[in-house]
């Protein structure tokens, strides 16, 4: 059957046009009635009585065409009789007609929604080709966290209406649609959509993955499950808006073509029960509790719910459902509710953390590790959380900056690359990073040696800088936030060296090793002699401490290796040149002159370090990839202040 089927199914024929005859005779007019209501009961009847055809629609249009226009002519001979014989045995006899072929409509009606479940796809080419519900509906791997866009069939990035029936399918329905709403039986036709499609959606809806669940039931999830529903709901609700409900309200529109409140009726009662546990589930969720790891699912809901209000005030466009508007763009503002909670939690965390057990070796802190992958993951919202921020002020504590200039230090807003470093945003995760520094300067302080303090300073800024350096954060903080930090970690190293090495740098002097203590007078054999014991000693001693620091980034560590070697094996070269000479004999001159500058050269070199054979391949690893750098687990201190709270 083909579209000019509507034009067959819809046209008047016999009876209609009989039906509107004026006899200018009232025996005329009779006999017309009598006639046409015969035939009427002949079609009718006939079809009613024979069990062997089922179906009008089974058959061909010429028949399918004469019971219809049967149905209408029967309509145009009973308006004739309610005028003139309301009370005649015609009358009531003519009803009785229109119930059996109402009935008969009826059962139609459900028998073609019935068999047409299944949607037909339209592939790229532009072809339809039938289909399963799966192919369009599919579940996706439930490991796999929230994906790249794809096409509108696997994550609705925007409407897309798909034929959930055949053109022929809908060009019946319509036709009987018209037929039962005309006569009075609109709500048989609402009864009848719903019970036939409500299982159809439900069914589609169940296949990927949805669920009603209770507040309590959601209050009570481990997180591990919830984060599952989470991701699901996420997919499935920009499926069921963006492809199954708007194409639900289209067919709900062509078959009901002309009848708009009809329509919406059907679309309501078919789509109001799944719309309801969407909403249910996010409702839930906003009111659950603030917990560090549930901020981004929190921010994936908030940006999906904001991404689709557009679609949902379209889909969703008559006035009776303006309820169900309001409820989402609710449920949006306690979504981005929660999730400024979680980041004020967050930050609080920071905060209160204050563990007294020093890193072993000066390495990087779990809090500094934890913090920093956090912020860069909070980067990839930089919108959301502008939108999210905007309105909420951070509250700068005592003691940390308090402006942005101290924050980001020169700003570079003429960078049209960057955004503002000043914007809430910026202003706030700046502070995150300063509150983070800032028990980092009060953990090195747990160190009983002061080197080791400052190495540990060195490496957690080092790791703050490379984090900001290498992701979104930068574009947020700025160059200018990059300059200052670089020079803080600068500053830190510098203070490591000197500490570390000062009583060894001290000994390549020439204060001290002359007879009468002025550069005049001839060398002393015994200062000399003491001066090359405490060097030596004092080589040994830092060596042995630094057997156990750390410094976990090749590339940091090759940088301070070889800024130590450039200013100690020059300086010892040359003390050795000038003072070899005076310490006589050789093997007295073995006594006291322990390490060659080769020897030392390769001593500071393999610092940091486990086994000093490795230097080589260390060393080839720096050159091919100098960024490289394991990565720890997260912090379950700030976690588990945050998820008591």
């Amino acid at each position: 059957m083909t579209k000019d089927m509507l034009t067959i199914l819809t046209s008047d024929n016999r009876l209609s046009a009989t039906s509107n005859q004026n006899p200018r005779n009232p025996q005329g007019k009779s006999a017309v009635l009598e006639t046409n209501l015969a035939l009427a009961d002949r079609i009718i009847s006939s079809w009613d009585s024979n069990s062997l055809n089922p179906s009008l629609f089974r058959n061909n249009p010429k028949e399918t065409n004469e019971y219809l226009d049967a149905v209408d002519g029967l309509r145009g001979v009973m308006e004739i009789l309610d005028a003139t014989q309301s009370r005649s045995d015609k009358l009531v006899r003519a009803h009785r007609l229109m119930e059996i072929s109402m009935a008969r409509l009826q059962n139609e009606f459900h028998r073609i929604l019935s068999a047409n479940v299944e949607p037909t796809m339209v592939s790229e080419d532009g072809n339809s080709r039938q289909s399963s519900s799966d192919d369009c509906l599919t579940d996706e791997d439930e490991s796999s966290s929230s994906g790249s866009r794809r096409s509108c069939n696997s994550n609705a990035d925007e409407i897309c209406e798909i034929d959930l029936m055949s053109v022929e399918a809908v060009l019946q329905l319509r036709s009987i649609a018209k037929r039962m709403v005309d006569n009075g039986y609109g709500s048989e036709c609402v009864r009848m959509y719903g019970l036939a499609r409500r299982p159809v959606i439900e069914g589609c809806l169940n296949r990927i993955g949805v669920e009603r669940l209770s507040t309590s039931d959601v209050q009570k999830m481990e997180w591990g499950i919830l984060d599952i529903k989470i991701r699901k709901w996420i997919r499935a609700v920009r499926i069921a808006v963006r492809i199954l409900f708007a194409s639900e309200k289209r067919l709900c529109d062509e078959i009901f073509a002309g009848f708009n409140n009809i329509s919406n009726f059907c679309f309501d009662g078919v789509v109001k029960g799944p719309t309801t546990k969407f909403l249910e589930f996010g409702e839930s969720v906003a009111m659950s509790k603030r917990s560090s790891e549930r901020l981004f699912r929190v921010l994936d809901m908030y940006e999906t719910l904001c991404d689709l209000m557009p679609d949902i005030d379209t889909v969703y466009g008559h006035d009776s459902w303006a309820s169900m508007r309001a409820q989402a763009s609710t449920i949006l503002v306690r979504l981005g509710n929660l999730a400024r909670g979680i980041l004020r939690e967050f930050e609080n965390a920071i905060e209160a953390e204050n563990s007294k057990t020093p890193v072993p070796g000066g390495t990087i802190h779990p809090l500094t590790r934890y913090v920093m992958n956090y912020l860069i993951f909070l980067s990839d919202y930089k919108d959301t959380l502008i939108n999210i921020t905007a309105n909420d002020p951070t509250d700068i504590s005592k003691g940390l900056p308090n402006s942005p200039r101290d924050l980001f230090g020169e700003l570079d807003g003429h960078d049209d690359e960057l955004v503002s470093p000043v914007s809430a945003l910026s202003v706030r995760l700046g502070w995150i990073i300063t509150s983070l520094q800032c028990k980092l300067e009060a953990k090195s302080n747990l160190y009983e040696d002061v080197s080791l303090s400052y190495l540990f300073l060195t490496n957690n800024f080092h790791y703050i800088v490379k984090k900001v350096r290498g992701s979104k954060l930068l574009p947020l903080l700025g160059y200018g936030w990059l300059s200052k930090n670089q020079g803080k970690l600068r500053q830190y190293a510098e203070n490591y060296e000197r500490a570390a090495w000062l009583k060894a740098f001290t000994c390549l002097r020439d204060e001290g090793i002359h007879a009468r203590g002025d550069f005049s007078s001839g060398v002393s054999q015994q200062s000399l002699e003491n001066r090359f014991k405490v060097f030596n000693f004092a080589i040994e001693e830092t060596l042995r401490k630094h057997s156990g620091w750390m410094i976990p980034d090749l590339q940091l560590g090759e940088q301070l290796r070889i800024s130590i070697a450039e200013k100690m094996i020059p300086a010892y070269r040359s003390f050795l040149g000038r003072y070899r000479k005076h310490l006589t004999g050789g093997t007295h001159c073995n006594m006291y002159i322990k390490y060659t500058p080769e020897d030392l050269e390769t001593h500071l070199l393999d610092l940091f370090h486990s086994n000093p054979s490795s230097l080589s391949s260390r060393t080839s690893e720096i050159r091919s990839n100098p960024t490289s750098e394991k990565e720890g687990g997260s912090y379950s201190g700030v976690k588990f202040i945050i998820s008591e709270r």
